[in-house]
């Protein structure tokens, strides 16, 4: 190892395949297999055996008393980096990972080949996804969740959730200004309380509620088809 904190060294880079991401330090490291480097032979050289490799984050991540991000490469991916220490080749620095194909398969997103390079994409191991769309008529912004249920940002710039399981829980007081349209049956465990009145028929909301109960409303009508007061 050189002791000349790498001053005046040669810059010595390589192209290496990552057999390990679980950091025992938690320190945003690799395992990194070396091309040219490196044996191929496992039997020679364990993986366990490999130099642990320093990731490069970008500026948008301070990295710095829990501040920032960590890196997404998984075992498998085909990186780039250099040697901190030059020949010695101890102390590997991982600049950036590199598209490959993998038995025919292009490994990036298939999200990111429908309109390329317009669709900025960001996908996970587990399946999570995220689109930028910046596409002309198509602009649009897709959060998937690996179950399929989806938020989509549509390019007139409706807002659309999709729940697999038809199931959207809200916590809190909600406030919804405009219309409201509600298809299919209507739940209510507690009392609506209505304010205002009815334009055009002079009912007094503020003094007006159902319980929420089967029978509510039962009783007798006015000749406005509601329950009377």
């Amino acid at each position: 190892m050189r002791n000349d904190q790498f001053i005046g060294g040669e810059f010595e880079w390589f192209t290496a395949e990552v057999e390990d991401v679980n950091d025992p330090e938690k320190l945003n490291r690799v395992k990194v297999r070396c091309h040219g480097w490196h044996t191929d032979d496992t039997g020679v050289l364990k993986t366990s055996d490999l130099p642990w490799a320093t990731v490069i984050m970008p500026a948008t991540s301070a990295s710095y008393k829990g501040i920032g991000s960590n890196h997404e490469l998984v075992v498998g991916s085909w990186v780039v980096g250099f040697f901190r220490d030059g020949p010695s080749a101890q102390d590997p620095i991982i600049m950036g990972s590199i598209a490959t194909k993998s038995n025919g398969i292009i490994d990036i997103p298939t999200e990111a080949q429908l309109n390329p390079p317009t669709n900025k994409v960001h996908k996970t191991e587990g399946g999570h996804l995220i689109e930028y769309d910046n596409t002309d008529g198509l602009k649009r912004i897709n959060i998937q969740h690996a179950s399929g249920t989806t938020i989509n940002i549509n390019n007139d710039g409706t807002v659309e959730i999709n729940a697999v399981n038809d199931i959207v829980n809200i916590d809190g007081n909600t406030t919804i200004t405009g219309t409201l349209h509600v298809t299919g049956a209507q739940t209510n465990d507690t009392t609506i309380v209505a304010q205002g009145e009815i334009t055009g028929n002079g009912i007094p909301l503020s003094t007006h509620k159902h319980d929420g109960s089967p029978t509510a409303g039962s009783g007798p009508k006015s000749d406005t088809g509601l329950p009377k007061p």
